[in-house]
C-alpha cells in the first residue's frame, strides 16, 4: 500500500459524524446517570443535523453531473 494516500469524502465524514454522535451518546449514558433513551435522543440531534446537511445543503451529485 505504498504510494496510496487516505482521502475522505464529505459523505464519509457525514457517516462518521452520525456514528460518532450516537457512540458518544451511548458512552455518556454508560458513564453518567442519564438513561439510555435520553442520551440517544440527545445524540440523535447532531446526527439528524448531519443527515440534513448531506441531503439539503451538500446533496450527492451523480458522476459527471457537477
Amino acid at each position: 500500500m505504498t504510494g496510496h494516500s487516505l482521502s475522505l469524502s464529505v459523505a464519509d465524514l457525514v457517516l462518521a459524524s452520525i456514528a460518532l454522535s450516537m457512540a458518544a451518546a451511548s458512552l455518556g449514558a454508560v458513564l453518567t446517570s442519564v438513561s439510555l433513551v435520553t442520551a440517544l435522543s440527545a445524540g440523535s440531534l447532531p446526527a439528524t443535523g448531519s443527515i440534513g446537511y448531506a441531503l439539503f445543503y451538500d446533496p450527492p451529485v451523480p458522476d459527471g453531473a457537477g
